[in-house]
């Protein structure tokens, strides 16, 4: 068994996705950026919808990741325990994971991760108004 390396581990961030069975990805409201601007009409908390799609490139193993997204005080905000996976060597895995309502009482760094066999793969969102 070999973990992902944590720069062959890339973050989409989008509104929805979905796998077409030729393995490509139709992406809708891509993030470019790890930034996510909620109206500024809104007044906070508010609750957002979002996709958050791993792409593994390396690795090799059976895995049972854990998801999470914490908010900038600190307080988880979501938490998944995602089936266990076989991740073949040479062959890219794609985790898609859509999270609703999730809820935004302030604007600052979230911290999105996955964790496999106590590796974390943690990567920086912002969502600002």
């Amino acid at each position: 068994m070999a973990l992902p390396t944590d720069a062959k581990v890339d973050l989409l961030l989008c509104d929805a996705v979905r796998q077409n069975p030729n393995g490509k990805l139709d992406l809708a409201g891509y993030f470019p950026i790890a930034e996510v601007r909620v109206d500024p009409a809104a007044q906070l908390p508010v609750e957002i919808n979002l996709t958050f799609v791993f792409v593994l490139k390396d690795g090799e193993g059976q895995f049972r990741p854990i998801f999470r997204i914490v908010d900038p005080l600190d307080k988880e905000l979501h938490r998944y325990e995602a089936p266990e996976f076989k991740k073949l060597p040479d062959v890219a895995y794609v985790m898609m994971l859509p999270v609703t309502r999730i809820p935004i009482t302030h604007s600052g760094k979230f911290e999105v991760s996955l964790e496999i066999d106590g590796q974390l793969y943690a990567r920086a969102v912002r969502i600002f108004q």
